[in-house]
């Protein structure tokens, strides 16, 4: 996707990585940005606050090791490959925590795939090219600029994106059905429904989730660990939209 022209060098905090030049850009606007795979836009101070994946900060370890510094590695080398994947590892086990100790049902593994590849395909690049221009349009990491980015990502991006999320989940579920029978007026009634009844609290949710979570993490949380607390919120969000969505979809 990114072009291999010729290699630069970007400094971090103990180390150089080398990058084509094609990505340098890149790297340099989404650097800063926790990976937010929430279904909801949580995270909404992406590129406002220092840099979250820091291998130094307060309070933590000054160069971590194993797993995590190779992921951490990736974020800086591949971050939009990176953020993809991790989306879809959320989603496929928020889905499978559903499943398996909230609903108590059959697991389905269509199911949970069926989820990993809307985090994958969907969530994970939408959520990567709006971070990267909100960054861009609110730089800095004051509190205006951290409040002004929360407030765009929870008022103006979050709602829309809750309910394309949702849309697109109903297709999937309900959608081969639909067109079999030829019933495409059934499906998007399906899909009003479904916004209808289920967008509201949807979104109530995740402001309550994902604000206070959000203004913890960049207030006490070291940079070291934001990466981390933030994937951990986005766990618990997905684990929400899996169980609302599919047994309302069901219901329906």
């Amino acid at each position: 996707m990114f072009p291999n022209l010729a290699r630069t060098k970007l400094s971090t905090s103990s180390r150089s990585i080398n990058l084509p030049v094609g990505r340098k850009v890149r790297a340099l606007a989404f650097r800063n940005q926790p990976v937010t795979c929430g279904l909801g836009g949580g995270g909404g101070m992406g590129g406002n606050g220092r840099r979250l994946c820091a291998t130094g900060g307060s309070g933590g370890p000054s160069e971590p090791s194993g797993p995590w510094a190779k992921y951490l590695e990736l974020l800086e080398s591949h971050p939009f490959v990176t953020r993809a994947v991790t989306c879809g590892v959320l989603n496929g086990l928020g889905d499978i925590v559903s499943q398996v100790f909230i609903e108590g049902s059959s697991f389905e593994l269509s199911r949970t795939l069926t989820f990993t590849c809307l985090g994958l395909f969907f969530v994970g690049p939408v959520l990567f090219y709006w971070y990267g221009w909100l960054g861009g349009l609110i730089p800095g990491s004051g509190a205006m600029s951290v409040l002004g980015s929360l407030a765009l990502d929870q008022l103006l991006f979050a709602p829309p994106f809750i309910a394309a999320f949702m849309s697109i989940l109903t297709v999937t579920i309900e959608g081969p059905t639909h067109l079999k029978d030829g019933s495409l007026q059934t499906l998007k009634n399906s899909i009003a429904s479904k916004i209808q009844k289920d967008w509201p609290p949807a979104v109530q949710v995740n402001w309550l989730l994902w604000v206070p979570a959000q203004f913890i993490n960049f207030k006490f949380v070291p940079p070291n660990l934001r990466v981390l607390a933030v994937n951990v919120t986005a766990l618990i969000w997905n684990i929400y939209m899996s169980y609302q969505g599919h047994k309302k979809v069901a219901e329906a």
